[in-house]
Protein backbone atom coordinates (compact mmCIF):
# COMPACT_ATOMS: atom_id res chain seq x y z
CA UNK A 1 0.00 0.00 0.00
CA UNK A 2 2.84 2.38 0.61
CA UNK A 3 3.84 2.15 -2.89
CA UNK A 4 0.37 2.75 -3.87
CA UNK A 5 0.19 5.65 -2.09
CA UNK A 6 3.18 7.55 -3.15
CA UNK A 7 2.18 9.94 -5.47
CA UNK A 8 -0.41 11.01 -2.63
CA UNK A 9 2.30 11.25 -0.29
CA UNK A 10 4.74 13.20 -3.08
CA UNK A 11 1.72 15.63 -3.84
CA UNK A 12 1.00 16.34 0.35
CA UNK A 13 4.73 16.61 1.26
CA UNK A 14 5.41 18.98 -1.45
CA UNK A 15 1.82 21.48 -0.23
CA UNK A 16 3.33 21.06 3.64
CA UNK A 17 0.66 19.28 4.78
CA UNK A 18 2.59 16.85 6.63
CA UNK A 19 6.56 16.10 7.02
CA UNK A 20 7.16 12.22 5.30
CA UNK A 21 8.67 11.49 8.86
CA UNK A 22 5.29 11.87 10.26
CA UNK A 23 3.95 9.74 7.50
CA UNK A 24 6.26 6.91 8.61
CA UNK A 25 5.19 7.33 12.47
CA UNK A 26 1.49 7.24 11.69
CA UNK A 27 1.67 4.37 9.34
CA UNK A 28 3.83 2.50 11.94
CA UNK A 29 1.21 2.96 14.48
CA UNK A 30 -1.62 2.63 12.21
CA UNK A 31 -0.47 -1.18 11.69
CA UNK A 32 0.00 -2.27 14.99
CA UNK A 33 -4.37 -2.89 15.48
CA UNK A 34 -4.35 -4.85 12.63
CA UNK A 35 -0.91 -7.22 13.29
CA UNK A 36 -2.55 -7.33 16.81
CA UNK A 37 -5.81 -8.81 15.37
CA UNK A 38 -4.00 -11.10 13.10
CA UNK A 39 -1.92 -12.66 15.51
CA UNK A 40 -5.04 -12.90 18.18
CA UNK A 41 -6.53 -14.89 15.60
CA UNK A 42 -3.81 -16.87 14.54
CA UNK A 43 -2.89 -17.65 18.60
CA UNK A 44 -7.14 -18.86 18.97
CA UNK A 45 -6.78 -20.73 15.31
CA UNK A 46 -3.67 -22.32 16.20
CA UNK A 47 -3.58 -22.97 20.05
CA UNK A 48 -7.21 -24.14 20.16
CA UNK A 49 -6.98 -26.62 16.93
CA UNK A 50 -3.58 -27.86 18.16
CA UNK A 51 -3.51 -27.54 21.98
CA UNK A 52 -0.02 -25.83 21.97
CA UNK A 53 0.87 -25.08 25.48
CA UNK A 54 1.47 -21.54 26.45
CA UNK A 55 -0.80 -19.05 24.11
CA UNK A 56 -0.24 -15.71 26.02
CA UNK A 57 3.57 -16.26 24.80
CA UNK A 58 2.20 -17.84 21.62
CA UNK A 59 0.58 -14.47 20.95
CA UNK A 60 3.52 -12.13 22.04
CA UNK A 61 6.10 -14.16 19.45
CA UNK A 62 3.19 -13.74 16.93
CA UNK A 63 2.89 -10.39 17.40
CA UNK A 64 6.43 -9.03 17.25
CA UNK A 65 7.49 -11.53 14.44
CA UNK A 66 4.19 -10.13 12.33
CA UNK A 67 5.16 -6.30 13.65
CA UNK A 68 8.75 -7.07 12.25
CA UNK A 69 7.49 -7.99 8.92
CA UNK A 70 5.10 -4.95 8.57
CA UNK A 71 8.25 -2.81 9.35
CA UNK A 72 10.37 -4.77 6.77
CA UNK A 73 7.61 -4.27 4.02
CA UNK A 74 7.38 -1.08 4.50
CA UNK A 75 11.35 -0.35 4.12
CA UNK A 76 11.20 -2.36 0.66
CA UNK A 77 7.76 -0.01 -0.23
CA UNK A 78 10.11 2.78 0.21
CA UNK A 79 12.58 2.08 -1.67
CA UNK A 80 10.88 -0.26 -4.61
CA UNK A 81 9.58 1.44 -7.84
CA UNK A 82 6.29 -0.89 -8.11
CA UNK A 83 4.46 -2.76 -5.49
CA UNK A 84 4.84 -6.22 -7.50
CA UNK A 85 8.54 -5.92 -7.57
CA UNK A 86 8.29 -5.35 -3.51
CA UNK A 87 6.55 -8.28 -2.82
CA UNK A 88 8.99 -10.24 -5.10
CA UNK A 89 11.56 -9.09 -3.05
CA UNK A 90 10.14 -9.31 0.41
CA UNK A 91 9.19 -12.68 -0.17
CA UNK A 92 12.75 -13.57 -1.42
CA UNK A 93 14.06 -12.15 2.23
CA UNK A 94 11.36 -14.37 3.94
CA UNK A 95 12.22 -17.33 2.35
CA UNK A 96 16.03 -16.48 2.66
CA UNK A 97 15.17 -15.87 6.35
CA UNK A 98 13.29 -19.20 7.18
CA UNK A 99 15.97 -21.28 5.30
CA UNK A 100 18.36 -20.15 7.86
CA UNK A 101 16.16 -19.90 11.01
CA UNK A 102 17.97 -23.29 12.51
CA UNK A 103 15.42 -25.36 11.62
CA UNK A 104 16.17 -27.31 8.21
CA UNK A 105 20.02 -27.05 9.07
CA UNK A 106 21.19 -26.29 12.93
CA UNK A 107 23.86 -23.56 13.54
CA UNK A 108 26.54 -25.82 13.95
CA UNK A 109 26.00 -27.59 10.01
CA UNK A 110 26.20 -24.02 8.25
CA UNK A 111 29.08 -23.29 6.31
CA UNK A 112 31.71 -20.71 8.13
CA UNK A 113 30.87 -17.93 5.65
CA UNK A 114 27.06 -18.63 6.11
CA UNK A 115 26.81 -18.71 9.83
CA UNK A 116 26.48 -14.81 10.38
CA UNK A 117 22.91 -15.22 8.58
CA UNK A 118 21.54 -17.44 11.28
CA UNK A 119 21.38 -14.18 13.59
CA UNK A 120 19.80 -11.89 10.65
CA UNK A 121 16.27 -13.08 10.31
CA UNK A 122 13.69 -12.19 13.03
CA UNK A 123 12.57 -15.75 11.58
CA UNK A 124 15.12 -17.25 13.93
CA UNK A 125 14.21 -15.57 17.15
CA UNK A 126 10.33 -16.20 16.55
CA UNK A 127 10.72 -19.81 15.70
CA UNK A 128 13.28 -20.85 18.63
CA UNK A 129 11.02 -18.84 21.18
CA UNK A 130 8.01 -20.99 19.76
CA UNK A 131 10.17 -23.89 19.59
CA UNK A 132 11.53 -23.18 23.49
CA UNK A 133 7.99 -22.37 24.77
CA UNK A 134 6.53 -25.96 23.29
CA UNK A 135 9.13 -28.45 24.40
CA UNK A 136 10.97 -27.17 27.19
CA UNK A 137 9.06 -28.18 30.57
CA UNK A 138 7.59 -31.42 28.01
CA UNK A 139 8.88 -34.87 30.34
CA UNK A 140 8.72 -38.20 28.27
CA UNK A 141 6.93 -37.43 24.66
CA UNK A 142 3.83 -39.95 23.69
CA UNK A 143 5.64 -41.26 20.69
CA UNK A 144 9.23 -41.28 21.71
CA UNK A 145 10.87 -42.14 18.08
CA UNK A 146 13.20 -39.51 17.96
CA UNK A 147 13.27 -37.60 20.97
CA UNK A 148 12.50 -39.31 24.19
CA UNK A 149 11.51 -36.10 25.89
CA UNK A 150 11.13 -32.15 24.89
CA UNK A 151 14.56 -31.49 25.97
CA UNK A 152 15.74 -33.59 23.28
CA UNK A 153 14.24 -31.64 20.54
CA UNK A 154 15.65 -28.80 21.74
CA UNK A 155 19.25 -29.99 22.32
CA UNK A 156 18.78 -31.43 18.64
CA UNK A 157 18.01 -27.98 17.21
CA UNK A 158 21.07 -26.24 19.35
CA UNK A 159 17.89 -24.09 21.49
CA UNK A 160 18.18 -25.98 24.60
CA UNK A 161 19.42 -22.51 25.82
CA UNK A 162 17.26 -20.04 24.64
CA UNK A 163 15.73 -16.43 26.62
CA UNK A 164 12.52 -15.65 25.24
CA UNK A 165 12.58 -12.89 27.21
CA UNK A 166 15.48 -11.77 25.19
CA UNK A 167 14.61 -12.51 22.35
CA UNK A 168 11.29 -10.42 22.61
CA UNK A 169 13.36 -7.64 23.28
CA UNK A 170 15.66 -8.79 20.07
CA UNK A 171 12.36 -8.58 18.17
CA UNK A 172 11.44 -5.31 19.47
CA UNK A 173 14.93 -3.47 18.88
CA UNK A 174 14.64 -5.57 15.21
CA UNK A 175 11.60 -3.39 14.58
CA UNK A 176 12.88 -0.38 15.74
CA UNK A 177 15.64 -0.21 13.69
CA UNK A 178 13.75 -1.18 10.04
CA UNK A 179 11.18 1.99 11.06
CA UNK A 180 14.67 3.66 11.76
CA UNK A 181 16.09 3.02 8.44
CA UNK A 182 12.26 3.72 6.76
CA UNK A 183 13.05 7.33 8.44
CA UNK A 184 16.07 7.54 6.90
CA UNK A 185 15.06 6.26 3.29
CA UNK A 186 12.31 8.90 3.55
CA UNK A 187 14.60 11.46 4.72
CA UNK A 188 17.01 11.26 1.55
CA UNK A 189 13.98 10.39 -1.01
CA UNK A 190 12.73 14.04 0.24
CA UNK A 191 15.91 15.98 0.73
CA UNK A 192 18.64 14.49 -0.89
CA UNK A 193 17.39 12.85 -4.06
CA UNK A 194 14.30 15.09 -5.05
CA UNK A 195 15.61 18.97 -3.11
CA UNK A 196 14.16 20.48 0.02
CA UNK A 197 10.97 21.30 0.37
CA UNK A 198 10.00 24.59 0.54
CA UNK A 199 6.85 26.40 1.30
CA UNK A 200 5.28 28.39 -1.45
CA UNK A 201 5.45 32.02 -1.11
CA UNK A 202 2.61 34.61 -2.16
CA UNK A 203 4.02 37.68 -3.32
CA UNK A 204 2.26 40.85 -1.87
CA UNK A 205 0.61 43.76 -3.78
CA UNK A 206 -2.49 44.18 -6.26
CA UNK A 207 -3.50 42.57 -9.40
CA UNK A 208 -2.37 44.52 -12.52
Amino acid sequence: FTVIERAIVDKEVRNKYYNPIYYQISQGIASIPGTALLALLTTAIIVGLTGLQAPVWYFVTMFLALVCAEALAQLVSHVVPHFVIGMALVAGMYGFFMLYQGFMLIPSDFPSWLRWTYNVGFHTYAWRTFMYTEFHDLGELESPNAFATGRDVLVTYEIENVNRRNDMFVLLGYAAVLHLLSFVVLHLRYTLFKGKVIAPTTKSGGVS
